[in-house]
């Protein structure tokens, strides 16, 4: 049996079921359109300046009323910076203020020295110093040079482990006086 052409097919409507004929129509367009509620905010309540949640802070202040020189501590007041509290005046000046420094940087042993700049006490000069680092070619280059060679790539190739910083010797001298200080050989 062959399907019925599309003429054919048009002129009888299609069997429904129970639960085809209980559904209710779409919604129409208009339905979803709706006006708001409420008026959009005029211009000036939009631009009104509200309240800032990240407030500036002040820089600290010295106190300028000094009696005396020997009053003069060297300890500076800085007001309260939360939001929403205001200090009794008796409690702003029983706060201190804890200055941290940074520590120095400690001398390592010569023979500690890397392929980077250390901070060394010179045994020549006794200055502490950044070592200044020279990077000239060592053992690693070299036999890098002659493995390279050996495998036929001499048509410049075996001059690239010459360049290669991390085939280097880090020979490290002093900043003040020039002495050679220690070599970082590969």
């Amino acid at each position: 049996m062959e399907p019925p052409s599309y003429e054919e097919a048009s002129l009888h409507p299609p069997v429904l079921g129970t639960q085809e004929l209980n559904t209710p129509p779409p919604p129409s367009y208009d339905a979803y359109l709706h006006s708001p509620s409420t008026p959009p905010p005029t211009y000036g309540e939009a631009v009104t300046i509200q309240p800032d949640h990240f407030p500036v802070l002040t820089p600290p202040r010295v106190p300028t009323a000094v009696t005396s020189p020997s009053e003069n501590t060297g300890v500076i007041f800085h007001p309260v910076t939360q939001i929403g509290v205001t200090p009794s005046v008796s409690s702003r000046q029983t706060q201190t203020v804890v200055v941290v420094t940074q520590p120095q940087p400690v001398p390592i042993s010569v023979t500690c020295l890397g392929d980077i700049p250390g901070v060394v006490c010179c045994p020549h000069c006794h200055h502490v110093v950044t070592t200044k680092v020279t990077y000239l070619p060592g053992g690693a280059a070299w036999c890098m040079c002659v493995l390279l060679t050996m495998l036929g790539l001499v048509c410049g190739f075996c001059l690239i482990p010459f360049m290669v910083r991390g085939l280097q010797d880090a020979h490290h001298s002093c900043p003040q006086c020039g002495n050679h200080l220690h070599t970082h050989r590969r």
